[in-house]
């Protein structure tokens, strides 16, 4: 396999933040970028009703509809804001002719990685594999279903209106 540069990872990382930022603006959304650790999230988007919602961005621009994860993801009760409030906006940069943004609530994308990980368990490694192509490791159930398919990845597809935030227009 291939290895990825660091460079490469950071510009894949700022295109992904970008990209939803400006895609949440084009609708209308109010969005901060949050640089560095301020609140651990990518962006906050807010509105004038004091409604917010708290976003990590993932992005992957080397294996479609595929993205690492900290471990933290799987286990989300363990933030001090609240599991209804965060998303993780998952970017796929291969998707032709534009990018994928899937707005996933932390919760579903605990789910999915409980999903996955099911017969063989969470591994020592500080990263996860979450790929909605995938089905089970060690799945004997040939009717399994993906990932993608067991959260309804599609719903969440472009989906920035269970946010929870109100749009200005």
């Amino acid at each position: 396999m291939k290895k990825i540069s660091n460079e490469r990872k950071n510009l894949s990382r700022l295109a992904g933040e970008f990209l939803v930022a400006s895609r949440l603006t084009q609708r209308g959304y109010m969005v901060s970028l949050q640089w560095g650790a301020t609140i651990g999230y990518d962006l906050l988007v807010f509105d004038k009703n004091g409604n917010n919602a708290f976003i990590e961005v993932k992005s992957t621009a080397s294996y479609p509809r595929r993205w690492a994860l900290q471990k933290k993801y799987a286990n989300p009760q363990y933030d001090v804001i609240s599991l209804e409030r965060r998303w993780v906006c998952c970017v796929d940069l291969t998707a032709k002719p534009h990018p994928d943004v899937y707005v996933f609530p932390a919760g579903i994308v605990a789910d999915a990685l409980k999903y996955f990980y099911r017969k063989k368990g969470f591994s020592k490694s500080d990263s996860y594999k979450f790929a909605l192509n995938a089905k089970p490791a060690n799945e004997k159930m040939s009717d399994a279903k993906s990932v993608g398919e067991y959260i309804s990845a599609q719903k969440y597809l472009e989906n920035y209106s269970i946010l929870g935030v109100s749009p200005l227009h």
